[in-house]
């Protein structure tokens, strides 16, 4: 069958800008090995690009004139914006698929008559939250059981069908990819002496909500309190076709904290690394830090760092509570940096590396043959479903509440990732720590008012469920 791809991130024949391009051109290798023929449309990146051919069935099709770079990417000109519908349209005629690779296409009068497949890869940027409640998808991929959680919990709770056409597939890692490698190509082109220096990864794009501050508190707790005076943090900078004011002010701000803290000599920012080298790289590090507040739906670095036997600390945000038990992934509380430094001075001295059992376990989760068939197989049996009616929960006095999957219980109080933020509330605390329902009778023997709870709730903390 024809399959008509869509991705707002540019795509590239030589590179991979980030975990979900990665993800795409894997899946179009795939169903093209099935004997699919893929078309794939794509952002247009700065300064142009070509059409061109991954293998014998996938053409992309880099032509559809978003802003770049991110963010607003729908802040264009109507012109340019009609111009993407008649592109879409033209290719979406003879479809008998069309896969949308994140929920970001906002235009969903587009694919009324064929069969639509969205995959939900984030559920933290404007246009994926907004996407997830105007999509007519027939059905919907979420990456991990945090995402899919989380859209049920929001779209899914005014459009309750949407809910029933939730399936969870986790993105897989390749084997071939990313596995313990040998190293020495990336000592060696940064100058690095492993018997002399202790290297640590931050293998994130320059966004404040990856988690680079947070690494520079962690690095100067590890130098100036546990003596690690050898660190040295390896720092990928942006692709120069997807930079812009936003990344230029970023690393500005990152240079005046790394001189302020005397650490500039700590960290190395170098090139953007191929998808051939991160096997070399990922193995080249003692640690990968991924501490940032972003609300990852999946989070790749974290799993793709352990694949390479490189042992992961992560903030309890988002995916990274639940998508691996605590002895395969080391978690610490968001904004704990005195934790975070502790668990990794222990892994630097013990010399922790993911092996064994737990690199099998790993594999395993995140197979990456399971996560493309069943891509496949919801690809092939989609079929056009009625658009879904919007029917919202009437809250009221009678009304059951539980804690938002976007929150958690911690010794800080609770946590909600959209906020990045703590609330110390004792009587939802507790309230919640005795019972995961809060119905009008739990609440009533508690002696909770109705009003409290629908503070809660409009703190984002609570969310109401259908009884």
């Amino acid at each position: 069958m024809k399959i008509v791809c869509f991705s707002i991130n540019p795509i590239f024949p030589d590179r991979i800008t980030g975990g979900a391009s990665k993800h795409l051109m894997r899946l179009a290798a795939h169903l093209a090995g099935k004997g699919h023929e893929l078309v794939l449309l794509a952002a247009e990146a700065q300064g142009g690009q070509q059409p061109f051919l991954v293998g014998e069935r996938v053409l992309v099709k880099p032509i559809l004139p978003f802003h770049l770079p991110f963010p607003q990417p729908y802040q264009i000109p109507p012109a340019d914006l009609t111009r993407m519908c008649e592109l879409i349209s033209a290719e979406l005629r003879d479809a008998d698929r069309f896969y949308i690779h994140d929920g970001e296409l906002l235009l969903p009068f587009l694919y009324s008559g064929v069969p639509t497949i969205i995959s939900f890869r984030d559920n933290n940027y404007p246009e994926s939250i907004l996407g997830s409640f105007i999509c007519q998808a027939d059905a919907v991929i979420a990456v991990s059981d945090f995402s899919a959680a989380t859209l049920k919990a929001s779209a899914g709770r005014v459009l309750p069908a949407l809910s029933s056409r939730i399936h969870t597939v986790l993105n897989g890692i390749d084997p071939e990819v990313f596995y313990p490698a040998d190293p020495t190509p990336i000592y060696a082109r940064f100058g690095l002496n492993p018997r002399e220096q202790r290297v640590i990864l931050h293998p994130h794009r320059p966004e404040a909500g990856k988690g680079l501050f947070e690494t520079i508190q962690v690095v100067d707790l590890l130098k100036h309190e546990y003596g690690f005076d050898n660190l040295v943090v390896l720092v990928p900078q942006w692709l120069g076709e997807m930079g812009g004011e936003a990344e230029n002010s970023f690393h500005k701000q990152i240079l005046a904290e790394l001189e302020k803290l005397q650490l500039r000599d700590n960290f190395i920012f170098h090139a953007w690394m191929t998808q051939t080298e991160m096997a070399a790289y990922y193995s080249a590090g003692e640690l990968t830090l991924c501490l940032g507040s972003m609300v990852e739906a999946f989070g790749n670095t974290a799993y793709e760092s352990l694949a390479c036997g490189t042992p992961t600390i992560a903030a309890r945000v988002g995916v990274h509570r639940s998508q691996l038990p605590d002895d395969l992934l080391e978690k610490v509380d968001y904004g704990d940096t005195k934790a975070a430094a502790a668990a990794a001075a222990r892994i630097l001295r013990e010399h922790v590396r993911v092996e064994g059992e737990q690199l099998e376990r790993i594999r395993d989760i995140f197979s990456l043959e399971r996560q493309l068939e069943a891509y496949e197989r919801i690809i092939c049996a989609a079929e056009k479903q009625p658009f879904p009616e919007s029917i919202p929960l009437r809250i009221d006095k009678d009304s059951f509440f539980a804690l938002a999957p976007w929150c958690y219980l911690s010794a800080r109080g609770i946590f909600n990732d959209y906020h990045a933020r703590y609330y110390h509330i004792p009587a939802l605390q507790n309230l919640l720590e005795r019972s995961s329902l809060i119905t009008p009778e739990v609440r009533e023997r508690s002696g909770i008012s109705f009003h409290a709870v629908m503070e809660w709730y409009q703190l984002g903390l609570l969310v109401p469920v259908r009884d």
